[in-house]
């Protein structure tokens, strides 16, 4: 071949070397970006003739290759809605447009990233630093996934409402050494009624015969005189206990009069022996509500008992309702869930990120923002929870960086280098032969 061949060729190599220095450079330039991915440079060799006794140089082709599968190291984030993927996929996200009104508009188009500087923007939505909402299944409140769509998260439920309580757990030991008439302190604990509403409760016990008490309990303005407007007044109940002195000696024989019932209060008849009473208090504009304390079993040892001891001494008291509750944090765990936190201490689970995997990860499109986009040779999307079917997990307080080795770039730009000098330098020797050529016909 003639040495025009030997001058092409060498115009190729330098441009394969171009394309390898502008990778190299896109590389360096975002070896700080978060969730980048490198891109190295592929050299194939080009053939227009071979054979045994001859061969036209063909020169060089240069082409991309994209590193989406490489992980970045991970580096740990103040901010609890920093994510890192650890291990194989992506988050979803999609783009939006704000209007001059504030709206909030979606495009159509899911998009794929590992860019996972997420933080609250002013409408309650998880936004990038690129300006990718990231979308997830939403969770009803009885905790049901629904995967049928991602869409994006938004935090909307910033008040959590209160849970009126409707079971108060109550055990203690009565001191069976106790004189008669023997009272104890009062024990108090909070209730809260439907509209979240604070009342104290008291319990106070009273020694009346032996292996015989009295329990009184008290709560302020829980009882209506059912008049318009009503009036309301201090709730108070006494229930007698009678403890075994036999058989189970010390555990609860049974509780209420025989053969009557006292007024504001009921005992709960139980299968399994449950020791259990009822009361309905009425609280100003919350209404009536039924409530209900576990005192332990009949015959055994467990709630309340009625052992040696010089005082009252109460081990449990408890009671199951909220008071209303205002967002203070949200958290996200390994699989995904996204928790609000309110300063009741209360936790509510809104949403679930999956983690988004493709069989040619290397084939999806690059978009401006660190996001990648689907396409014919990456393979369909294939959602999953994180840490199943072969999808990373999820850390929170964390960023994955970028995956270039600055080193390693470095030494690829001085080959780069010598490459692209090399083949200037073929142009040039063939120019002068060449001309060496011309010389001779002169």
């Amino acid at each position: 071949m003639s040495l025009y061949a030997a001058m092409t060729v060498a115009v190729g190599g330098l441009a394969a070397q171009s394309a390898a220095i502008g990778n190299i450079s896109d590389n360096l330039a975002n070896a700080q970006t978060t969730g980048y991915k490198g891109v190295t440079t592929k050299f194939e060799s080009l053939v227009t003739q071979s054979s045994s006794v001859s061969n036209d140089p063909g020169g060089v082709r240069a082409t991309p290759y994209y590193t989406n599968s490489k992980q970045g190291n991970l580096v740990a984030d103040s901010n609890a809605t920093a994510l890192a993927i650890s291990g194989s996929g992506y988050f979803p996200v999609r783009p939006a447009v704000v209007g001059a009104d504030g709206t909030t508009t979606f495009g159509g188009t899911t998009y794929f990233t590992r860019a996972g500087d997420f933080d609250l923007n002013e409408d309650g939505y998880l936004v990038n630093g690129s300006g990718y909402y990231l979308t997830g299944y939403t969770v009803d409140e009885n905790g049901v996934v629904d995967t049928s769509s991602a869409d994006p998260i938004q935090l909307s439920q910033l008040l959590d409402n209160p849970v009126a309580t409707s079971t108060v757990e109550y055990a203690a030991n009565l001191p069976s050494t106790a004189a008669l008439a023997f009272t104890s302190s009062p024990s108090t604990i909070e209730i809260y009624d439907s509209l979240g509403g604070a009342h104290d409760m008291t319990f106070t016990w009273e020694k009346t015969d032996v292996n015989e008490w009295e329990l009184t309990i008290a709560v302020p303005d829980a009882v209506s005189d059912g008049a318009t407007p009503p009036v309301y007044s201090d709730y108070t109940a006494t229930i007698p206990f009678t403890f075994n002195d036999t058989t189970n000696a010390g555990t609860i024989d049974s509780i209420g009069a025989s053969g009557a019932v006292p007024p504001l209060w009921s005992v709960i008849a139980s299968a399994t022996g449950a020791a259990q009473i009822s009361l309905d208090l009425d609280y100003e504009g919350a209404g009536t509500e039924t409530l209900t304390i576990d005192f332990g079993a009949y015959d055994t040892s467990t709630g309340v008992t009625q052992f040696a001891d010089t005082s009252l001494s109460v081990s449990t008291l408890d009671q199951n309702g909220i008071p209303r509750g205002s967002f203070q944090s949200l958290s996200i765990d390994d699989n995904g869930f996204v928790s609000l936190n309110y300063d009741n201490g209360r936790t509510r689970i809104i949403a679930q990120i999956p983690v988004v995997q493709f069989f040619a990860e290397s084939q999806l499109q690059r978009v401006t923002g660190g996001a990648f986009s689907q396409t014919l040779t990456s393979g369909s999307a294939r959602y999953s929870i994180a840490g199943t079917n072969g999808a990373g997990t999820i850390s929170s307080y964390a960023l994955e960086g970028s995956n270039v080795d600055i080193a390693d770039e470095f030494t690829k730009m001085i080959t780069a280098q010598q490459v692209y000098s090399a083949n200037a330098k073929t142009i040039t020797t063939s120019n002068s032969m060449m001309e060496e050529a011309i010389n001779i016909i002169r």
